[in-house]
């Protein structure tokens, strides 16, 4: 199970910090035993790229990946990672999570403003947003869009993975790590 989110970023900045957080089983519990790290260009167009890599580090390095989460699909201002693509291209599911409905009109607003590529960007997102369902969890309630996998499975899977609050733990720790390590470590 891994968890991608990204990190804490200024204006100004060039990249970004992308973390990788694996979790596996052990005597039935969800324990952290990986994290990998990488960076992405801010508003950039290489966040399935580096995801991916990150994924094929973990795998060479032997941790089975049943799934791959991600927080959101919009990382490094709107670099924007393509689900059904890296799904593809890792044969894994993936599974984006959304804590709450985007935000469509000041989203394609913004994308409209800054970005002669906004047509792309915004289709990946729309694929994503029409995707998204609401699943009940006993820790809260969340809204996936899974790529390679059903909705049961999504359901099952974030949460199983929520252990102490509405994030599923992989999600929970990519997030701290990659926003304690981005200002710890500055520009990128």
């Amino acid at each position: 199970m891994a968890g991608l989110d990204d990190g804490f970023f200024e204006r100004g900045w060039s990249r970004a910090l992308m973390v990788l957080a694996v979790h596996c089983w052990h005597g039935g519990e969800l324990c952290p035993c990986r994290l990998l790290l990488d960076t992405v260009e801010v508003d950039g167009l290489d966040a399935t790229e580096v995801a991916e890599r990150l994924a094929r580090r973990a795998q060479a390095e032997g941790l089975g990946l049943e799934a791959l989460l991600t927080d959101t699909v919009v990382f490094a201002g709107f670099n924007i990672l393509d689900p059904a693509g890296l799904q593809h291209r890792l044969g894994l599911p993936v599974v984006v999570v959304y804590w709450y409905p985007p935000r469509r009109e000041a989203v394609e607003r913004a994308l409209r403003l800054h970005f002669p590529d906004w047509r792309k960007r915004l289709a990946i997102l729309e694929d994503v947003w029409a995707r998204l369902r609401r699943v009940e969890c006993s820790r809260g309630s969340l809204l996936v869009a899974p790529y390679g996998a059903d909705y049961s499975y999504a359901w099952r899977l974030v949460c199983r993975l929520q252990l102490f609050t509405r994030h599923p733990e992989p999600l929970f720790t990519a997030h701290r790590a990659a926003s304690m390590l981005s200002r710890a470590l500055g520009p990128l």
